[in-house]
Formats: structure tokens, C-alpha cells, sequence
């Protein structure tokens, strides 16, 4: 037998020795019979256990890398419960005799002078003529009021009541609340509006210990406005955003009270906390200006906004509003960066085209890498039930009222149903203290997977992590083995 020959039989002779040590199931079998059948046998069940063992393993490590989370819902009672920021205003924003002065002169300037017939509009939305009058009163009310944000506080201030003529009582927690309680506020649709229980560093956010309409909000308003055209009305009553304390009310959302309505609203707090990349699309601590890499970002916070990604996006609509029609839009709660306002009308239909333009393309799926969706939010949701109001008892008392009977030019004959095309009354209360919290797990974590294929190795050829070190044990005898070897050929030559 040559010298090669033995060598190799030795290392069969480790490797056998190692198999009956070894704790893997099965291998060792196919070298221990001497039957070629049965050989053949453990063969393919080895065979069969190692593809199921490795296919289980594969699905395993996909689960992982799916990053799939568990959602879960609890409904969470507490001691109390932050009160949302309520934001209230007339649906009209030009009620008074110098707001008239302003619409009419926007109306003249402009060359409107029948809403059914001016062709102003064509270029961007093309109406039918069926639909022109709706059309244009909508948009018009809207730049009238959406150009006149470039005036002062004052003068804008002057386009609608004062607070004592908006608000007829208000009680909040059963106690009296009044002009402190509430900040000034500008929508651009709606024009002067009121923000109950803003957050403000010097002030905490005001609670509710207890639920039912006696612990929320409790409002009387008067909504009435004057018969006349440069109003620009197309309905009556109080429009309301209801959001967290650190969050300004955003154009298109809130809802609307009818006059002769005393509406309960019902609020919910939802807290939602999602995980960060790679199991969803949000990024987590997005709370300085150096938190992410994006102009668009850091514009949210120069206009001392609370960071969301809907604002941020409506950064990057402002920048190519710029771009195309050299001004800035006022829409939003941005603050102006270049000090070129979109304020005529020309400038402010550019602006409306371009945002149509942007918005009904698929531009958030490229600038959504700008701007970061955030991994922790706060909502209202809300229900609402509505009686008439006032009864025709209570309304009897309310119009020898003072206040009331100035409201209607100084009458103290005000009828019933003048009160219900004028009034309302709402109450914004929780139902129950309890917060609706929706977070989110890992379904599959590392620890799971290692388990998970620790396991699958164990059932199927009945390893464990210690059954590595028999193939690295394997390995060093070879390795010793033939160090051995050449070192005795060394020796042999020198002599």
C-alpha cells in the first residue's frame, strides 16, 4: 500500500470514528450497516430531512425578512385625558360692512360681475354651464378669502364679528370661559376663526377628568349674517376642526354645524404608534429641524409646525408653486420664505393649477423619500347627534337676553324661528375616559428566527448548536493529521 493510500485511509479511518460521536440522527447509519439496501435507505431519508429541513428554514428566514408586524388595538381607560384644540369658525368669512367693501372691490377689480356667465375659470376647470354658478361661487368665496391673508391682522380682524358678537356663552368643565381661553386664528378658507386650548409653552393643555357633556365644551353661537351678495355665502353656520393640541387645522377638513342645531359631539383619542423602516414606511424621532436630511423637512419646522408628513408635503407643492408662477402660495400654515405672495388674482389661478397639476399625479411616491412619514401620531374621531335648537320655552327666555337682543339690532320681539336660521349650540365631550391606543410588533424577531431554524435542525436531523463544533472538531483532526504527516516527511528527508 503506497504511502498516499495510507494516509487516506487514515482520514477515512477520523471520519468514520467522528460519525459515531456526532449527535446529527441518521448520517451516522449510512456508515455503520454493512448492507447496501439499508445504506441506501439512510441515504435517501437523510436526503429527504436535509431538503424539508432547508426548505422550512428558507420560509422561515422570508417570514423574517418580510418584516410583518402584529397589530394591536386596546382600549385603555386613564385617570384623564387631554382636551383636543378646538378650532371654531363662521362658514362665512366676510360678514361685516367692511368685509362687503373688500369682496366688492376683489369683484370689480377682477371683472366678475355675473357669477353665471364669467369665463374666468375655464382655463383650469372647463365646467359645464350647468355647473358654472356653483362652481364659481365656491372658488371665488375661496380667493377672496384666501388673497385677503396678505393683510394685516387688523384689517383682516375687521371682515368678521368680534369675539362677544360670535360667542353667546361658553362653559367648559360646567365653569365660564371667555376671550382668554381662546387665540385668534386665520384659515384661509374660512377667514377669522377662534382655537380653544392650543398648546402654548407658557400654558398646559387643559383635561377632562370625567366624561359627559357637562365636563367638555358647551358653546352658544350666533352665525347669522347680513342678505346681501358680497357675502359670498353659500351656507350658514360654524365650521369646526377638532385636532391635537399641537396640530393647526389644514384647508378641506373639519365639519359643519347647521344653525337651529344643538349638536353633541362625541370625541375619541386614538394614539397610533407605528414601528420604524424596515417594518413600515415611517421614521422614528423626528423631532429636531436635524432629524432628517430634507429641505422640505426643515421647512416645517422654520414655520413652527409640529412635524407630519401632510405639511411636508405641502412643502414641496409651495417650492414648485414658486417655481412655475414666481410667487408664494398661502394656502397652508407655511410660513412665506421668498416674500413674493400669490396675491392677485392671475397669480392665485397659476396657484390653483399648479397644485391640480401636482396633486393628481403620483408625486408622493417620489417626494415621500423627502418626507418622512412619522411613526406616532394623535387623532380625534367623532360622532355626532343633532335636536332643533332652541326650544321654543328656552328661546323665549334667550331673546331677552342682553347680548341676544343686541345681536338682532336691538328687537326685543326676536321670533323663534329668526333664533334657529341664526344660532346653535354645541357640546364637545368624551364619552368615556379611555384612549384607543393601536401599536405595533415585530410578528417574527431575530430571536424568533434562530429559534425557529434551531428548532427545524433539532426535528428534522437533530442538531443543535453544539452540533457545529463536531464538524469543527472533524476538521482539526484532519487538519492535525496532516500537519503530523509533514512533519515525519521532513524528518525522513534530513536524514
Amino acid at each position: 500500500m503506497t504511502e498516499n493510500s495510507l494516509n487516506d485511509t487514515k482520514i477515512f479511518n477520523i471520519f468514520l470514528n467522528w460519525t459515531e460521536s456526532i449527535t446529527i440522527h441518521g448520517f451516522p447509519n449510512i456508515f455503520r450497516t454493512k448492507l447496501k439496501l439499508v445504506r441506501f435507505m439512510w441515504i435517501i431519508f437523510f436526503l429527504i430531512s436535509i431538503g424539508f429541513c432547508f426548505y422550512i428554514i428558507s420560509l422561515n428566514i422570508i417570514s423574517y425578512l418580510n418584516f410583518d408586524v402584529i397589530t394591536k388595538i386596546r382600549v385603555i381607560e386613564k385617570d384623564s385625558l387631554p382636551f383636543p384644540a378646538v378650532t371654531i369658525c363662521n362658514t362665512n368669512p366676510f360678514v361685516t360692512d367692511e368685509a362687503f367693501k373688500y369682496v366688492s372691490s376683489f369683484l370689480q377689480n377682477n371683472s366678475i360681475i355675473n357669477f353665471t356667465t364669467t369665463n374666468k375659470l375655464d382655463e383650469i376647470f372647463f365646467p359645464e354651464n350647468f355647473s358654472k354658478l356653483y362652481l364659481n361661487y365656491n372658488v371665488f368665496r375661496y380667493m377672496a378669502s384666501v388673497l385677503s391673508k396678505s393683510n394685516t391682522k387688523e384689517f383682516k380682524q375687521k371682515f368678521s364679528m368680534n369675539f362677544d358678537s360670535f360667542f353667546i356663552s361658553c362653559l367648559f368643565s360646567f365653569q365660564p370661559c371667555d376671550q382668554k381661553n381662546w387665540t385668534w386664528y386665520f384659515d384661509s378658507e374660512f377667514g377669522n376663526c377662534y382655537r380653544f386650548n392650543e398648546y402654548q409653552i407658557s400654558n398646559e393643555v387643559k383635561k377632562s377628568f370625567q366624561a359627559g357633556k357637562f365636563n367638555g365644551l358647551m358653546l352658544e353661537l350666533f352665525v347669522g349674517i347680513p342678505d346681501n351678495q358680497s357675502t359670498l355665502s353659500l351656507s350658514t353656520g360654524a365650521h369646526l376642526f377638532i385636532n391635537d393640541n399641537l396640530v393647526k387645522p389644514r384647508i378641506g377638513k373639519g365639519f359643519q354645524v347647521s344653525p337651529g342645531s344643538y349638536s353633541n359631539i362625541i370625541i375619541e383619542r386614538i394614539k397610533n404608534m407605528q414601528m420604524p423602516k424596515p417594518y413600515s414606511d415611517c421614521v422614528d424621532n423626528l423631532d429636531t429641524i436635524y432629524s432628517f436630511d430634507s429641505e422640505y423637512y426643515r421647512e416645517v419646522f422654520r414655520s413652527n409646525l409640529t412635524y407630519n408628513q401632510i405639511e411636508c408635503l405641502n412643502a414641496y407643492i409651495h417650492s414648485k408653486i414658486y417655481e412655475r408662477c414666481k410667487c408664494d402660495d398661502m394656502t397652508s400654515n407655511l410660513i412665506i420664505d421668498n416674500g413674493n405672495l400669490c396675491d392677485t388674482f392671475e397669480k392665485q389661478l397659476c396657484s390653483i393649477n399648479i397644485r391640480k397639476e401636482i396633486t393628481t399625479s403620483n408625486y408622493k411616491e417620489t417626494v415621500s423619500k423627502l418626507c418622512p412619514l412619522e411613526c406616532e401620531s394623535i387623532r380625534y374621531d367623532w360622532k355626532k347627534s343633532e335636536g332643533k335648537y332652541p326650544s321654543a320655552s328656552y328661546a323665549r327666555d334667550l331673546a331677552k337676553s342682553e347680548k341676544v337682543i343686541r345681536l338682532f339690532e336691538n328687537r326685543s320681539n326676536v321670533s323663534l324661528e329668526e333664533l334657529r336660521d341664526n344660532i346653535l349650540a354645541i357640546n364637545i365631550y368624551y364619552e368615556t375616559i379611555e384612549q384607543t391606543e393601536i401599536t405595533e410588533n415585530a410578528s417574527y424577531t431575530w430571536d424568533g428566527l434562530i429559534g425557529s431554524i434551531g428548532g427545524t435542525l433539532g426535528l428534522f436531523l437533530g442538531m443543535s448548536l453544539l452540533s457545529f463544533a463536531d464538524f469543527i472538531d472533524l476538521a482539526v483532526q484532519i487538519i492535525s493529521k496532516q500537519i503530523g504527516k509533514n512533519k515525519t516527511n521532513i524528518l525522513f528527508h534530513k536524514k
